[in-house]
């Protein structure tokens, strides 16, 4: 799938928490899309493919378990040469659409366990695809 970013990565929201080293362990990375209405726009055409606000929510506690991680995080993009509802996304087309997404989460997680615990967390999130 074909598609150009129309917006730099907007993080909406980011909250992290420590926890306790009993905390159950979470790792739910969910992608989400919404068509986005562009008629009435002049700057923005549907001719050549239509306009998508592209999402990861999630909820982690790694294990071992430390910290928290809730958020959201998105981009629009535009589609070139699809003008469906996203249901029919194929799996390999939704990582791509998302994996940009992912990596600011695993950077967002870096950084801030370099702060509060003093040594840097990498995690390798996969999103869950319903197909």
């Amino acid at each position: 799938m074909d598609f150009e970013k129309q917006t730099d990565i907007i993080v909406q929201a980011f909250h992290y928490d420590l926890v306790d080293e009993d905390t159950k362990p979470i790792s739910d990375v969910r992608p989400g899309i919404r068509k986005l209405n562009v008629s009435g726009d002049d700057e923005h055409s549907e001719e050549n493919g239509s306009y998508y606000d592209v999402a990861i929510q999630y909820d982690v506690i790694p294990a071992p378990a430390m910290f928290e991680a809730s958020g959201l995080i998105h981009q629009i993009v535009q589609l070139k040469d699809y003008h469906g509802d996203g249901s029919d996304i194929s799996n390999s087309d939704w990582q791509l659409l998302t994996r940009p997404l992912v990596e600011q989460l695993e950077t967002l997680i870096y950084e801030t366990t370099q702060l509060t615990l003093g040594q840097p967390v990498n995690l390798n999130f996969k999103a869950e695809f319903d197909n």
